[in-house]
């Protein structure tokens, strides 16, 4: 147990080693990431070289220190995702979004109610169903539709706590997340006001077309000779055209997988530009 406490302690410190860098959050983040990932697999490998001594020490690995790192890195990996996808513009819309993951943090919750109740009141009497590996009679408390690739390394429920360790970081991150949004709605001096010229521009094809067409114009280097961000300028077609187009590089994905006609509607822009030129 001695050389879990010092792997997680060099965890600890290595981790807080990384905040005092002045590396951008999205670095941090992917060094975060890679320091978990190591930190789980020297557990992995001491708990390979020696087994526990007792019950209760494979109790409190699995039901605390394991949790306590796998949960981080779930977090690390979710705050990933959150920072590529966060809208750059517009408190609205970036309140909008976090408010969405609070929602989804909700349901999540909701799944593990009860599992939740046990775990924050520090309740002791399933942990030899919960947190002992190779059990075999977990079906006759709960359901937890987990099957672990490596069971010498995990238990029944060991990613339950983690997933609750996860939600905890997260609902403070995002609760710190919406008080700065508010902060800074409060230092805005004058309201940005879209030109009335802008208020009725719609556009009325479809969200996959002006994708198409969006990357069709950065791949060209139609803007800063190709050197502005696809995510900006998505946003900014958002703002001008008052429409939500979600994960763009998803749709371009499932654009880039079409059979036939790839690139249709630039296709159709080409012919009814055709048509107009000739008419």
């Amino acid at each position: 147990m001695k050389k879990i406490t010092g792997i997680i302690d060099n965890f600890d410190i290595a981790i807080n080693n990384i905040k005092k860098t002045n590396l951008q959050k999205l670095s941090i983040l992917k060094e975060s990431i890679k320091i978990s990932k190591e930190c789980l697999q020297q557990l992995r490998l001491e708990l390979r070289k020696s087994d526990f001594t007792s019950v209760k020490d494979e109790i409190t690995f699995f039901k605390k220190q394991k949790p306590y790192i796998q949960g981080r890195l779930n977090f690390y990996l979710k705050l990933n995702t959150y920072l590529l996808e966060f809208p750059s513009v517009g408190i609205t819309k970036q309140r909008n979004y976090i408010n969405r993951e609070l929602n989804k943090l909700d349901i999540e919750k909701s799944k593990l109610l009860e599992f939740i109740k046990y775990y924050r009141l520090e309740e002791s009497k399933l942990d030899h169903f919960y947190f002992l590996r190779g059990n075999n009679q977990l079906d006759l408390f709960i359901n937890t539709n987990y099957n672990s690739d490596d069971p010498e390394f995990s238990t029944s429920h060991d990613h339950l706590v983690s997933q609750i360790v996860t939600q905890d970081l997260l609902t403070k991150f995002y609760a710190k997340e919406l008080e700065t949004l508010k902060t800074n709605e409060t230092n805005v001096i004058v309201e940005e006001v879209k030109p009335t010229i802008l208020r009725d521009l719609s556009w009325t094809a479809s969200k996959t077309d002006l994708i198409e067409l969006l990357f069709a114009l950065h791949t060209s280097g139609a803007f800063q000779n190709g050197n502005s961000e696809i995510k900006k300028l998505g946003e900014i077609c958002e703002e001008l055209f008052g429409i939500e187009l979600g994960n763009i590089h998803k749709t371009f994905g499932q654009i880039k997988a079409r059979e036939k006609d790839p690139t249709k509607f630039l296709d159709l822009l080409k012919f009814n530009l055709i048509q107009k030129i000739n008419s």
